[in-house]
C-alpha cells in the first residue's frame, strides 16, 4: 500500500444564454492505492478555480447550483483522471 498525491487541471464549460463559460481548475488528491485499487475512504482534494469570477460570470445559476456543478464535474474529473491512470476506483 502506498499513498499518491497528484495534481492536474481540468475545464468546466457551463452555458449562458448569450456566451459561454470557460471555468479552468486545478485538482490535487491524496489517496491510498492497494496494488491497482484505489481505496475510495482515503481521497482527500484541493480544488483551486476563481469562485467569485464564476459567480460574477454566471448570473442565471446561484452561487449554491455552481458550487454543486463544480463539485460534480470534480467529482467526474477525479474517476475519469484515476481511470487513465489503470486504477481500479470503487465509489462509497
Amino acid at each position: 500500500m502506498i499513498w499518491m498525491i497528484e495534481k492536474f487541471k481540468t475545464r468546466l464549460y457551463i452555458k449562458e444564454i448569450t456566451y459561454d463559460v470557460d471555468v479552468p481548475i486545478q485538482i490535487e488528491i491524496e489517496y491510498r492505492l492497494k496494488g491497482e485499487r484505489v481505496d475510495a475512504g482515503s481521497i482527500s482534494k484541493k480544488v483551486h478555480y476563481n469562485r467569485p469570477l464564476l459567480i460574477k460570470e454566471v448570473r442565471s445559476r446561484t452561487a449554491e447550483e455552481l458550487d454543486h456543478i463544480v463539485d460534480q464535474h470534480v467529482k467526474y474529473a477525479i474517476r475519469r483522471h484515476l481511470s487513465s491512470r489503470g486504477h481500479v476506483f470503487d465509489e462509497e
